[in-house]
């Protein structure tokens, strides 16, 4: 598994496109991660501007990879870790789910692994990188799924009674008053 350090190496030497957050800033910034020097980090920004951010002052940091237009995947050095926290809210993500879902859950991602899946504190280190990340994947977009559900059918018809909507509707043609 990386380290902080050898994931921002992994990142210089493949130029790969970063996201970032430094410790100084409340806000993320993007760029393609150019060189490390003397503990330095240094990303040439969208805008061509060129940073130069302390490696000990960068919180987190996610390279973006994408194999083509449609797909895109995002790494960082706590998901690949795994790391303890991470993991344990995983679990406990999981664990607030009914046990239809979480048998849903299990049994696809069985299916899929190859190999029965366990999502307890204890069988979550077992998993590789991947693994972990095809779980955490299914679980969040589960309970994004559900959420945004919630939230569209409420919040939606709402925001739709309070609106002022045109009374008509014109297609292909400008409106003259």
């Amino acid at each position: 598994m990386l380290n902080k350090r050898q994931f921002i190496e992994m990142t210089v030497k493949e130029q790969r496109s970063v996201v970032f957050k430094d410790n100084n800033q409340d806000e993320f910034f993007r760029g393609v991660s150019k060189e490390l020097n003397e503990g330095c980090l240094f990303v040439e920004t969208e805008e061509g501007i060129n940073i130069k951010i302390e490696m000990d002052d960068i919180i987190e940091i996610y390279a973006i990879k994408s194999s083509s237009p449609g797909h895109i995947s995002i790494q960082s050095p706590s998901l690949m870790r795994g790391s303890k926290d991470d993991l344990e809210n995983l679990v406990l993500l999981f664990e607030g789910l009914n046990d239809d879902v979480k048998k849903q859950i299990i049994f696809s991602l069985s299916k899929v692994l190859g190999k029965q899946v366990i999502i307890s504190k204890m069988d979550m280190t077992s998993y590789n990188t991947s693994e972990i990340e095809m779980i955490a994947n299914t679980i969040n977009g589960y309970i994004l799924t559900i959420k945004t559900q919630d939230i569209s059918c409420l919040e939606i018809s709402k925001s739709y009674n309070n609106m002022d909507l045109p009374q008509k509707t014109y297609l292909g043609q400008g409106l003259d008053n």
